[in-house]
């Protein structure tokens, strides 16, 4: 067998090894994402962080030094007249094909898009506002008060992050 082919092959079951690693991590990330919500990153109304919860709010394995959260939600915890706002930053030229943001309702249903962007996101930083009323089930104040997970997925459905947030 030619030493070239040895070395084709090699690369082969290298890069696909690399890719199935990838999924596996992402898998992994996912099933961590679903999972109830607990704690949360304290913010102020100005966005200084407070306290960090290390599960909240870190990039899935597939956008990793692609997109960050920039800001985490603020102000964290929120009540319900007031706006939560955070930031994504886009590395990578047309790396991520729209944006859309949900909760998860106890039921397990997700909710309409909290936020959406269907246009491909150009390099830099994008703000998202969510009104706190919209995390519960039913808009009104009763439903939106509690700690809410929050995920943020590409228009193709793919989960770049998840954090939660506590409505007062």
């Amino acid at each position: 067998m030619p030493r070239y082919f040895s070395v084709i092959v090699l690369s082969v079951f290298v890069i696909l090894g690399a890719g199935c690693a990838q999924n596996s991590d992402q898998r992994e990330f996912e099933q961590e994402a679903y999972g109830p919500p607990q704690n949360y990153t304290e913010t102020s109304f100005d966005g200084e962080i407070l306290s960090t919860d290390e599960d909240d709010w870190r990039t899935s394995p597939l956008y990793q030094g692609l997109v960050r959260i920039q800001q985490p939600p603020f102000p964290n915890p929120v009540n319900t007249s007031t706006v939560i706002r955070f930031n994504i930053y886009v590395t990578g030229v047309q790396s991520v094909n729209g944006i859309e943001v949900f909760t998860r309702y106890n039921n397990g249903e997700f909710s309409s898009p909290l936020y959406f962007d269907y246009e491909t996101l150009s390099p830099g930083e994008t703000e998202i506002q969510i009104n706190p009323m919209e995390l519960g089930r039913f808009n009104n104040v009763e439903s939106a008060r509690g700690l809410h997970r929050i995920f943020i997925f590409t228009g193709n459905q793919q989960m770049i992050s998840y954090g939660d947030v506590l409505v007062e």
